[in-house]
């Protein structure tokens, strides 16, 4: 036996007794224990030595921890270990320094396995309104855990929803970074996935798993009976009202509310179209035009690219600075080292490289994070400068730690670059940097400096609002405010205000509002996050 098997071996007999001395003697003073079901049932990072003893002597002899197995060798001091709870099996890893715990990492993986539902089991046990990725992603465990579900989506056909997006959009993220659950993406796949090709993998995932799906259906309304715990839902099924009674409604809508458009003086008198990014089809119908993009992210350059290539005349006005990173940067030096084709020669598995990816304590993914993008920055100096120079506004988040951070803080405010910036440099794509817009006229946007862009259309490429905008509008706005801000995890930085959280704020936990649930995000935490929630949802159908 090895450190670590001992190490464990130590900490169940600890939890057994619920002795929280012993347990805390185990772990070093600046330790993290994030627990993702097995000890209470959410998702939570305990940090310090302190609250880790507290909360080990509180859960540990309820959740009979027992017959922990380290998979690694008897040499190493860190890897990936198997265990049992009274719930059921998990998988967990552990980081040890000097003999003590750094970092620990434990997750269910399963509850014992479920007996087919009753046929008296008229209604769904939970609803979930979206057929995307997060909403497919669901589906699916419930139905390998065999927990009654319906997924509603209002396209005609699943996919439809990428299907619909503007012509030249392709995935930034990896195909390593993107399988989905039960059925990953053949070994042909294309790295960067077309998004009509991934509309036609999601319809097809959805017929071979003989998803629970009906489309062409809306929900209109959904209210909670409190002395019931029900919902009652409206839902629309091709012009048919009817209605049904989750006991659990999940909104798997993406990872964002209703589109932002901002209002700006004289948008009535603007004689050319204007329209959000997300009604951008093309720029086949603006070639050799003027075209505002209002907006300096990904889907601003993305249209500006596609602007450049049927011949228009894109200009980007960046009111605030952008992340900026090379795909080869993202893919290699980001993503690399657990999702790739050399991580799976490796031996990193797509779901060793999650919980691997999950083993890491937001406040050490920050420091790490930091050192990572201290070095691209060094090693990019060239790259950063030219961008510069061309009037571009650059960020690496506000304290340094890059792209990971701020995806997990707000999701906006980067690029991916796939060519924009190049277009960018060489002035085919041309930026107004650090000012905003004082105006709409007939033919221009007026900046509040007074210059005056000519201008054919507009195009706002400003993001979308909060998730629990669906909320407002599905449920009611009282709810919505009673479940809050959905994303970030506290960091205290722009966007995402403090207190610190550790954990992605109302995702993939019941929120405040019972029986309510959110899920979204990209591919990547539709595969590993919908088996979590798919988990909790099932030990509830089991009760």
């Amino acid at each position: 036996m090895g450190a670590v098997q001992n190490w464990l071996d130590a900490f169940e007999k600890a939890l057994k007794t619920g002795d929280a001395k012993s347990i805390g003697s185990l772990f070093v003073d600046q330790s993290f224990w994030r627990d993702y079901l097995p000890f209470d049932w959410t998702l939570q990072t305990v940090e310090g030595w302190d609250a880790i003893a507290t909360f080990g002597a509180c859960n540990g002899p309820k959740t009979r921890f027992s017959n922990p197995q380290f998979e690694g060798g008897s040499d190493d001091h860190e890897g990936l270990f198997r265990f049992r709870t009274q719930d059921g099996a998990g998988r967990g890893h552990i980081r040890l320094e000097n003999g003590r715990c750094k970092t620990l990492f434990t997750m269910l993986e399963h509850l014992p396995e479920a007996a087919e539902p009753a046929d008296t089991q008229s209604e769904p046990f939970v609803l979930i309104v979206g057929g995307g990725q997060s909403g497919l992603a669901l589906g699916a465990q419930l139905q390998d855990m065999r927990v009654p579900y319906l997924i509603v989506d209002k396209y005609p056909k699943v996919g439809d929803q990428w299907r619909s997006r503007y012509d030249s959009l392709v995935l930034h993220d990896p195909v390593w970074y993107d399988h989905m659950p039960f059925k990953p993406f053949p070994a042909d796949w294309p790295v960067f996935t077309p998004k009509d090709q991934m509309g036609d993998w999601l319809e097809a995932y959805a017929d071979e798993l003989n998803l629970n799906v009906s489309t062409s259906t809306s929900l209109i309304d959904a209210k909670y009976d409190e002395a019931s715990a029900h919902w009652t839902a409206q839902i629309d099924q091709n012009g048919a009202c009817k209605t049904i009674r989750p006991t659990h409604l999940v909104m798997a809508l993406g990872l964002s509310g209703f589109p932002k458009v901002p209002n700006f003086k004289g948008q009535d008198t603007f004689q050319g179209p204007q329209f959000h990014s997300s009604e951008f089809q093309g720029g086949t119908d603006f070639a050799g035009k003027n075209v505002i993009v209002v907006g300096a992210n990904n889907s601003a350059h993305d249209i500006a690219s596609d602007l450049v290539r049927v011949g228009s005349r894109p200009t980007m006005i960046q009111r605030s600075s952008t992340l900026v990173v090379d795909q080869t940067d993202y893919c290699e030096r980001i993503l690399g080292p657990l999702y790739s084709e050399k991580a799976l020669e490796n031996g990193i598995s797509t779901d060793k490289a999650d919980i691997l990816q999950a083993s890491m304590p937001l406040r050490m993914m920050e420091r790490n994070h930091k050192k990572l993008w201290d070095g691209i920055r060094s090693d990019r100096a060239d790259f950063y400068q030219r961008l510069t120079d061309a009037g571009f506004e650059v960020d690496f988040a506000e304290d340094g730690t890059g792209l990971g951070m701020k995806y997990r803080r707000t999701a906006s405010g980067y690029y991916i670059d796939v060519g924009g910036a190049q277009m960018v440099m060489d002035g085919q794509i041309k930026v107004s940097s650090g000012l905003g817009v004082s105006h709409l006229s007939e033919k221009a946007v007026h900046l509040e400096n007074g210059e005056r862009l000519s201008a054919d259309a507009v195009v706002y490429a400003t993001g979308y609002g909060d998730m629990t905008d669906w909320v407002a509008a599905l449920v009611d706005r009282e709810t919505a405010d009673r479940v809050g801000p959905c994303w970030g995890y506290g960091s205290g930085t722009k966007g995402d205000p403090g207190p610190w959280i550790g954990e992605q704020r109302n995702m993939w936990v019941e929120t405040r509002q019972q029986g309510l649930w959110i899920t979204g995000g990209n591919l990547s935490q539709a595969r590993f996050f919908s088996r979590l929630l798919a988990l909790q949802l099932a030990k509830r159908f089991e009760a």
